[in-house]
């Protein structure tokens, strides 16, 4: 099994060698001073993150972390605390109306201030108080040093957003749809209808990246702006449930390839019925035919992410779906692909040209895999705890590597440990972001793992294979 503690050693052929003099600690240090104050948007950007989170005031003689949440809760025991910046939050009657979703609750009793700093865009706590604080304090090195490579992020304006380049990139998933439509009516063909499918799939793909980003936040930071742009990007467009999709993604990016066997609980985007990828998953499989699926799964994976990942993904998205906007802009993609699809010559070429675009498009989820399948995972009581969130991020994560001009391809899951520790940093600022991430991992010795898609997914087969040499059902 995969160790989930990362020491320092030597660079292997998926790690890079990275240099340390891209970022100082003085230049990051000089950065945060400033870095408080709210930031106005770029002139061809959309409105940017905003942090002007004013840090609390802590006194000199506040008491620990734990001392503080013990005291609070021996009067008060059915309070639910998240600690934050040195505060202690009740979030008891915030949880169910929290817009992320459940996951909040995960936190409970536990400092999050990294995970609440990446995932939110605005100062959410104005209007809350804390019940305790507490003083401020982290044995790993790796805290201190992110949370200043973030404020650095914030004052050089790596989170604002270009409007320009979000309107070439849509220029672009324009022109595959329309080259689709040509090749559709204009050629009579097979071999063009071939073609049109894989200009079908692309489009799809590049649908589902702007899906990834605006649901993330990343365009307009106005959470209801870029949930629309998301539905119709995401619903509309490739036909995912951007909603669903949403809400589990939200509590992949908290607890990246975390389970907690006492509640029942796993990163949702990291589990699947019919394979388990490391041994931390196995107690949540009791069934004998997943059991006789696991041992196979290094050679069903690729045949079933390709030629049942979409279908998948769609079923399970919408079977408990209750949203009437959902499932209307789900009826209007199945109006437009249909009309589309209809003005093909026969009833065979439409199944061909439809299957062959979902088998195509079924690579966009073998890119959402293998940059987390064979890295380690963690229990829940860990995280925040044991181990730093920040080094979390980079150990569970791979960065595929890849020239410039192949990141259209990627649509920014190429840098996924940039994404993991910033994921409200718009994707085209992720491979000048990267050179400082690699200089901070390089300072504290923590691996910054690279390597190039084919490599990444030879390493996803073969601890697929691993796992299931090893597997047995859970006894219970």
């Amino acid at each position: 099994m995969v160790s989930h503690r990362l020491s320092k050693h030597k660079s292997s052929e998926c790690s890079t060698r990275v240099a340390t003099n891209s970022t100082t600690t003085i230049e990051l240090r000089e950065a945060v001073q400033d870095a408080e104050m709210e930031e106005d948007s770029s002139r061809n950007g959309f409105s940017c993150i905003r942090r002007s989170n004013c840090a609390l005031k802590i006194p000199a003689d506040a008491p620990t972390r734990t001392e503080a949440y013990k005291a609070y809760m021996s009067s008060h025991p059915t309070a639910k605390l998240i600690g934050i910046n040195g505060g202690w939050y009740d979030i008891s009657k915030f949880i169910p109306h929290h817009p992320g979703g459940s996951v909040i609750a995960q936190f409970v009793g536990k400092d999050a201030t990294p995970v609440f700093k990446g995932l939110h865009t605005k100062d959410v706590l104005k209007h809350m108080r804390p019940v305790a604080t507490y003083r401020l304090s982290e044995d790993d090195p790796a805290a201190e040093a992110f949370a200043e490579l973030h404020q650095f992020f914030i004052k050089q304006g790596f989170f604002q957003t270009s409007a320009v380049w979000y309107a070439g990139k849509m220029a672009f998933a324009a022109s595959l749809l329309a080259l689709t439509l040509f090749l559709v009516v204009g050629c009579s063909s097979w071999y063009w209808h071939c073609l049109a499918s894989c200009s079908l799939a692309l489009f799809w793909q590049q649908c589902g990246f702007f899906m990834h980003d605006f649901m993330h936040s990343q365009g307009f930071h106005e959470r209801k702006i870029d949930n629309w742009i998301g539905l119709a990007c995401g619903t509309l467009g490739v036909g995912v449930n951007s909603f669903w999709w949403q809400e589990e993604h939200y509590v992949h990016h908290a607890l990246t390839n975390t389970v907690d066997y006492e509640n029942g609980f796993f990163d949702p985007q990291m589990k699947e019925e019919s394979w388990a990828q490391n041994k931390k998953l196995f107690p949540f499989f009791t069934m004998k035919l997943q059991h006789k699926l696991i041992k196979i799964q290094h050679w069903t994976f690729l045949p079933a992410c390709i030629i049942l990942g979409r279908t998948a993904i769609i079923i399970t998205a919408f079977k408990s779906e209750r949203r009437p906007i959902v499932w209307l802009a789900l009826i209007l993609h199945i109006i437009w692909v249909s009309v589309l699809l209809c003005q093909l010559p026969t009833w065979t070429q439409v199944f061909v040209t439809y299957s062959l675009a979902s088998m195509l498009e079924g690579i966009l989820h073998v890119q959402l895999l293998v940059s987390h399948y064979c890295k380690p995972f963690y229990e829940r009581k860990e995280v925040c705890e044991e181990t730093n969130w920040y080094r979390m991020q980079v150990e569970c994560n791979i960065n595929i590597k890849n020239p410039v001009w192949m990141d259209w391809f990627h649509g920014g899951l190429n840098f996924h440990i940039e994404h993991h520790l910033f994921p409200l940093m718009p994707r085209h600022r992720f491979r000048e972001a990267s050179k400082h991430i690699k200089a901070v991992c390089a300072r504290l010795g923590i691996e910054y793992d690279e390597c190039y898609w084919t490599t990444a997914l030879v390493r996803t087969l073969q601890q697929l294979k691993n796992a299931a040499v090893v597997f047995s059902l859970d006894p219970r």
